[in-house]
């Protein structure tokens, strides 16, 4: 797996992002300027996403974290802090479990370490096919309601993805930013495992970047006393007001809650 990656480099520590379901490296971008200033930052498309081309059926957090091991190794990269947003902190958590001697930092940016989804031989056997129904052979589209069919039965929120993840190239001619049966398998087996011990295993420092829940979070107060309870050494900066996209919702007070971790721990 070629992973499709962009690097920011000037000779300073590596910072390494990680972004989340139906998104890309392209989220992380408007952030980098600011980072920069303490960090050569690596961003990266996982299989599926972005740029990164869709290959076989295995999703999990696992898969990801070996495919990142990959593009590490091939890059010379042997110590980096790791950042990952939503999904994708279950990539960098398994990754930190996997590969902990290459974790300097872990950072997760609003997403817990608990099981998210049951899994069972009948439900894998379910997305399997949910997925092969949605497959599709192109992200070009003559027009919305084409996509619409196709994501409407994956996602409760598929009107919302039309305005966010489709972009109007021409009066016939519309692209979906994501693909759907990646995003059916990536959000049902990347879920499925409890990285609990990914953190108890571990040693390296952790901080969780926490969403307002008011607002939009992916954290419940359950799941952060499950963290606290488990990973004594865990931090935690709660950024009021954000959504769980802190990033972009709040990318000032993101950057500077990754450099005050990285200086202080």
């Amino acid at each position: 797996m070629n992973l499709h990656y962009k690097f920011f480099q000037s000779g300073k520590p590596v910072l390494v992002m990680i972004h989340g379901l139906l998104s890309s490296l392209e989220t992380f971008e408007p952030v980098v300027p600011d980072l920069q200033k303490d960090f050569d930052v690596l961003l990266v498309d996982q299989r599926g996403h972005g740029k990164s081309p869709p290959e076989g059926t295995d999703y999990t957090a696992d898969q990801m974290a070996r495919d990142l091991k990959v593009l590490l190794d091939s890059l010379g990269l042997r110590k980096v802090t790791l950042l990952g947003h939503s999904m994708g902190g279950r990539t960098v958590l398994r990754f930190g479990e996997l590969f902990p001697d290459m974790v300097d930092k872990l950072i997760v940016e609003d997403m817990g370490i608990h099981q998210r989804q049951q899994r069972s031989q009948e439900r894998d056997l379910e997305k399997l096919e949910t997925a092969k129904q949605s497959q599709v052979s192109s992200l070009y589209f003559q027009s919305k309601d084409d996509i619409y069919k196709i994501i409407s039965p994956l996602f409760s929120y598929a009107k919302d993805l039309l305005k966010t993840k489709v972009i109007a190239h021409g009066p016939d001619k519309f692209e979906l930013k994501f693909w759907p049966d990646v995003s059916v398998l990536y959000g049902y087996q990347g879920n499925y495992t409890d990285l609990t011990s990914a953190l108890t295993s571990t040693t390296f420092p952790v901080l969780f970047i926490v969403a307002d829940p008011a607002v939009g979070s992916a954290m419940t107060e359950k799941c952060i006393q499950h963290i606290k309870e488990s990973v004594p050494r865990a931090h935690f900066h709660f950024i009021p007001k954000s959504w769980h996209n802190i990033h972009k919702t709040h990318p000032k007070e993101f950057c500077e809650a990754i450099i005050e971790f990285a200086k202080n721990n």
